[in-house]
């Protein structure tokens, strides 16, 4: 994002005082990307023993460049390729450049392979979705300007949720997302990002988890998945807005990805943020308030496999409406769940229960069912019936759905209502009328039948 800054050269040579705070201080080998003037470099250089490459297309700026850095080169970061340098970086830097490019996803992607593990990559990145845009927008005015967010060589715009979208596009987990100049006044954001340890290289499904003010629960949910599951998978959070200690905490785990929203989007609108990223052959939907048993993701994997019409399948649980749901032998701990499941899984190894509806509390997808279906429908605001929809769409297309009652999950039961004091009577009732609506009939249930497609 260039500034108003009249100098000799403009924004070219800023110092970036608020980059220089996060460029570790234990970085010995840093790369520049459109460095300028270079003048960054040089106050990294004068605190800490390191050596700067510096890439610049501006010639009159990369001449000085190549004075106050170790190395430059004056060239177009749309066609560099950094692995011509034959060296790993600790740190490389975007500042306010990413949204100058033609696909910063594949940049980012190219360069992200030159860091060294452990390494970080710094960048700035202007908000679209700041109050001055989003006014002017209200007016029907998207003015580009010489320079500031709408910079005329701007050429991609980025919100909060975009960038997180954008780095996880290019494998890197981002570990610290400040607003800047201020809270109140996010011109852009300042971002650090690291490669993630993940547990599995060539992960098969994307198990997608949208929170909302509750870590207690999310924490369970994320240990009982990384302890229990055997399948190669990642995690995806989905953070809606939460005020909690969720995003502190999701911050802080590098074995897996997360995204922050600055909203509350509700179940639909948050799933589809995570669903868009979706990179793998299967994908699991899921509330933040379950825990999962032994075996449960190989068994449904093993099981949706056996039918290519196939396309969604969810275990049984002691909370979930519908034929979901299953009588418990009153379990109270964990360790009596557990035993609950295995139960379940020794003694209920029987067909699976093809059904129209299908609970997304926990659900296994086969990703191909986003090119046959799409994404859920954001009509459904908050939470309910978005699940009763997409099954219908699912079914309306000629495909199925199952659930397999060997699978055994726990599920605390509206959580998120619950923690966030939101009236659940109410947001069913919305989102039930909504669906009676769009399918244009009076009632719904297990005894009415499944509804006609929409015209």
């Amino acid at each position: 994002m260039a500034t108003n800054d009249k100098s000799r050269h403009g924004y070219h040579d800023l110092r970036r005082q608020e980059l220089l705070n996060l460029i570790p201080t234990s970085a010995k080998q840093i790369l520049d990307c459109g460095c300028g003037t270079g003048e960054l470099g040089k106050a990294i250089k004068k605190r800490q023993k390191c050596h700067i490459t510096g890439i610049e297309l501006n010639k009159e700026a990369f001449r000085l460049a190549e004075q106050n850095l170790d190395l430059a080169f004056c060239d177009n970061l749309n066609r560099h390729d950094p692995a011509l340098h034959n060296q790993r970086y600790d740190c490389i830097i975007f500042g306010d450049i990413l949204e100058h490019l033609i696909s910063p996803w594949w940049v980012l992607i190219r360069f992200q392979k030159v860091l060294a593990d452990g390494g970080t990559i710094v960048a700035s990145i202007p908000n679209v979705a700041h109050s001055k845009v989003i006014n002017q927008l209200q007016r029907g005015i998207f003015r580009y300007e010489a320079a500031g967010l709408l910079d005329i060589t701007h050429l991609r715009f980025f919100t909060k949720t975009t960038i997180f979208q954008l780095f996880y596009k290019a494998g890197l987990k981002v570990v610290d997302c400040t607003p800047y100049p201020s809270d109140e006044n996010p011109l852009q954001y300042l971002i650090t990002a690291t490669k993630p340890t993940l547990r599995h290289a060539k992960p098969l499904v994307s198990i997608i988890i949208l929170s909302y003010n509750t870590w207690r629960f999310t924490k369970a949910c994320i240990n009982a998945i990384k302890e229990r599951t055997t399948v190669p998978y990642k995690i995806i959070v989905v953070d809606n807005g939460s005020s909690d200690e969720t995003v502190r905490n999701l911050r802080a785990d590098t074995d897996i990805f997360h995204i922050e929203n600055t909203c509350n989007h509700g179940f639909s609108r948050g799933l589809n943020i995570g669903l868009e990223l979706v990179d793998t052959p299967y994908f699991v939907i899921s509330n933040s308030d379950i825990v999962v048993s032994p075996g449960w993701l190989s068994t449904l994997k093993k099981h949706i496999d056996t039918d290519d019409n196939l396309m969604l399948i969810g275990p049984v649980s002691n909370y979930v409406s519908g034929p979901q749901q299953v009588e418990t032998d009153g379990y109270t701990n964990d360790e009596s769940m557990l035993k609950f499941a295995r139960y379940r899984r020794e003694c209920f190894d029987k067909p699976l229960v093809y059904h129209f509806r299908i609970v997304f509390f926990c659900a296994l997808l086969k990703s191909i069912v986003l090119n046959k279906i799409g994404y859920l429908d954001e009509n459904f605001e908050k939470s309910n019936f978005e699940d009763d929809d997409y099954c219908l769409r699912i079914h309306h297309a000629g495909l199925q759905a199952a659930f397999d009652p060997s699978v055994f999950v726990h599920h605390w039961g509206r959580a998120t209502f619950k923690e966030n004091k939101i009236d659940w009577n109410d947001e069913m009732k919305t989102n039930k009328d909504k669906f009676l609506k769009k399918y244009k009939i009076t009632s719904y249930g297990p005894s009415t039948g499944i509804p006609k497609k929409p015209v």
